[in-house]
C-alpha cells in the first residue's frame, strides 16, 4: 500500500503524458484543423463533413500528418453526372484556399449534387503548419508531379527561369514527395473528369484544357489560360493525359469574408466538363474522319 502511494504520482504523470500524446480521431483532427482556417463557417455542417472524412492508404505528409478527404456522391438517378476532384492548400501559405474547400465541404453536406465530389482540403499540412509554400522538405508540390518532361526540364527550368527560387524548388526527382504521391493516388482512385486546384492570390480562373467559352455564371474572376510548367498539376493532367484542370486563383486574403460567392463556381463545374468533353469529342471525330479519308 505504501509502495502504491509512492508510485501513484508517477503513474498519474505517465497516464497524463500518454493522453497528451494520444493521436486524435480523424473526425476530431479534421474539425480542429479546418476550424482554424479564416472566415465564417457553419459549425454543424463542418462537424457533419468531418464525420465522413477518410484517408487513402499511404496518404500522409513528409512529417507523418494524415491527409484526409471528403466524398459526396451525385444524387441518385442523375444521368450524366461527372466527377470533380478538389485540391486546396497545395501551397501552405495560401490559407484562404482552404477556407473555400471547407465551405464546399460544408455545402455538400446540405445538398444533393448533380456531380460526385472529392475534396482534399489540406494537401500540404506541413507547409500549412509552417506557413510556407513548400512542404516539409522544402519542395514545391506543384512542381513535383511526374510530367513526361520532368527529367529533362524541371530542374533546368528552376535553375534558369526562376534563378533557383527556393519557393519553386521541384525536388530532386519527380514524385519524390509524399504529398505528390498522395495527390496521384487520389487521381487514380477517384478518376475525375475535372480537377479544381485552389490557390491564391492572382485572381483568375486559369484553365488547362481546350478552348471553351468562359462561364457566364461566375464573372468576378477572369477566365484565362496562363500556361503550365514542368512538374505542375496542369501539365501532368492536361498536357500528358488530356484531363482538364482548373486552377482557381483567388483574390488573396479577402476571400474568407465572401465565401458564399464561390457557391456559383461549385455549381458550374459540371458545365465546364460538358463543354470540354464536347470539344474533345469533336476533335476525335475530326481526327477519325481524316484517317478514314486517307485510306
Amino acid at each position: 500500500m505504501i509502495l502504491l502511494l509512492i508510485l501513484l504520482p508517477f503513474i498519474q504523470s505517465f497516464t497524463s503524458l500518454a493522453e497528451e500524446n494520444k493521436t486524435p480521431s480523424l473526425e476530431s483532427f479534421c474539425y480542429e484543423e479546418l476550424n482554424k482556417l479564416p472566415g465564417k463557417h457553419k459549425d454543424d455542417s463542418l462537424r457533419a463533413a468531418c464525420k465522413e472524412v477518410k484517408v487513402l492508404e499511404g496518404c500522409e505528409s513528409e512529417k507523418g500528418v494524415r491527409i484526409y478527404h471528403f466524398d459526396k456522391a451525385a444524387k441518385e438517378g442523375v444521368e450524366g453526372s461527372r466527377k470533380v476532384l478538389v485540391f486546396s492548400l497545395v501551397h501552405g501559405d495560401e490559407i484562404p484556399s482552404g477556407s473555400v474547400a471547407r465551405a464546399w465541404m460544408e455545402r455538400l453536406t446540405t445538398i444533393e449534387p448533380r456531380n460526385s465530389w472529392r475534396v482534399v482540403p489540406i494537401l500540404n499540412p506541413d507547409g500549412l503548419a509552417k506557413k510556407t509554400r513548400m512542404n516539409g522538405n522544402g519542395v514545391d508540390i506543384n512542381r513535383n508531379f511526374p510530367t513526361e518532361d520532368w527529367d529533362n526540364l524541371a530542374l533546368k527550368y528552376w535553375n534558369e527561369k526562376t534563378k533557383k527560387d527556393p519557393r519553386r524548388f521541384p525536388g530532386k526527382s519527380a514524385a519524390s514527395e509524399k504529398e505528390t504521391v498522395c495527390a496521384i493516388k487520389h487521381i487514380e482512385d477517384f478518376n475525375p473528369d475535372l480537377i479544381l486546384s485552389i490557390h491564391t492570390p492572382y485572381g483568375v480562373l486559369d484553365f488547362d484544357g481546350p478552348r471553351i467559352p468562359p462561364p457566364r455564371a461566375f464573372p468576378k474572376l477572369p477566365w484565362k489560360s496562363l500556361g503550365n510548367y514542368p512538374g505542375s498539376l496542369g501539365r501532368y493532367m492536361w498536357v500528358d493525359r488530356s484531363k482538364p484542370t482548373l486552377t482557381v486563383e483567388l483574390h488573396g486574403n479577402h476571400v474568407a469574408d465572401k465565401l458564399e460567392q464561390f457557391d456559383k463556381l461549385q455549381d458550374i463545374t459540371g458545365d465546364i466538363v460538358i463543354q470540354t468533353e464536347k470539344i474533345l469529342n469533336e476533335k476525335k471525330e475530326e481526327e477519325t474522319s481524316k484517317k478514314n479519308s486517307k485510306k
